[in-house]
């Protein structure tokens, strides 16, 4: 997903110890109407690392470079603390119709910086939540990076509306195995003499902190629904624990077993594994449904 990918992208991240938390709720009523809650944090290690980068380099785009050579580090400022002309650009990045309302800079219970962003629309049927959907310059400072993610990997949300009925659409579990089995990696794991399982824990020691998470608040109460994951009138679609995710042995010895041949695991074996994981909780069926009391 885009957030691990700004983490990655960070030029000076091996000198760090976690990156960013981020949770996004999606909350619709019975009309159709609702918002989505944006909530980004940045370790104190994290914005520490930011603001040393500009002072080396920020201001000439790529560290020790031109523009256009590596990440542009001038974009760092904007992706902890945004500015509202560039929230309000992104909020077609949530889908047609979808406008900015409000943004707070704070810091979160653990003194992590960071803003939430509220985002307000008239349709939910008109809302997409896939890689795109990232405010701020976190984006562009991905792209610079050459980290970007081709459109359609990393799964979606999109939403039906009928008859007091909600569909809510996920490919997360599906297109979650994508990108799993990274031959780059593979081939730097093998070079190091190691197996990517390894790689993997090494980059947990990236991640320390970091969660990422996509739930769906239904205004009103649930009478009834399909989801696996539902605490009073809210529907946990995808949440983790990167840390504990990468560090899982379960996922290590998956990776190990579909680096060496490939042809041997299936996403029907990716969903039993991410059903295991104790850093990880999704939403495994691909369309779940929601009545309102």
């Amino acid at each position: 997903m885009r957030l691990l990918l700004v983490c990655l992208a960070l030029p000076a991240l091996l000198f760090t110890s976690s990156c960013v938390r981020s949770s996004t709720v999606v909350r619709v009523k019975k009309d159709g109407a609702g918002s989505i809650v944006a909530r980004y944090y940045f370790s104190p290690e994290t914005i520490a690392m930011i603001a040393q980068l500009e002072k080396l380099g920020g201001e000439f785009g790529a560290l020790g470079g031109a523009p256009g050579d590596g990440p542009q580090l001038g974009l760092l400022r904007d992706i902890a603390n945004p500015d509202e002309e560039s929230l309000i650009a992104d909020g077609e990045n949530y889908g047609e119709g979808v406008r900015y309302a409000t943004h707070q800079v704070d810091k979160d219970d653990n003194d992590w910086e960071g803003y939430t962003v509220v985002y307000e629309f008239d349709d939910i049927r008109k809302v997409r939540i896939d890689e795109n959907s990232m405010p701020g310059n976190a984006r562009a400072f991905v792209e610079s990076a050459g980290e970007g993610m081709k459109a359609g990997e990393g799964g979606s949300l999109t939403f039906e509306l009928a008859e007091g009925t909600l569909t809510v659409k996920s490919t997360f579990a599906t297109k979650g195995m994508e990108g799993v089995i990274d031959e780059d990696q593979i081939d730097q794991a093998k070079k190091m003499g190691m197996a990517p399982s390894g790689m993997m824990k090494m980059a947990a020691g990236m991640t320390k902190g970091m969660r990422v998470g996509y739930f769906l608040r239904i205004d009103g109460g649930i009478a009834e629904t399909n989801a696996e994951h539902v605490t009073g009138d809210l529907i946990t679609l995808n949440d983790a624990d990167v840390e504990k995710v990468l560090l899982d042995p379960d996922l290590g010895e998956f990776i190990d077993k579909a680096a060496a041949d490939p042809k041997a695991v299936t996403p029907e074996d990716f969903l039993a594994l991410i059903k295991k994981l104790e850093g990880m909780t999704v939403e495994t069926k691909d369309s779940i449904t929601v009545k309102w009391k």
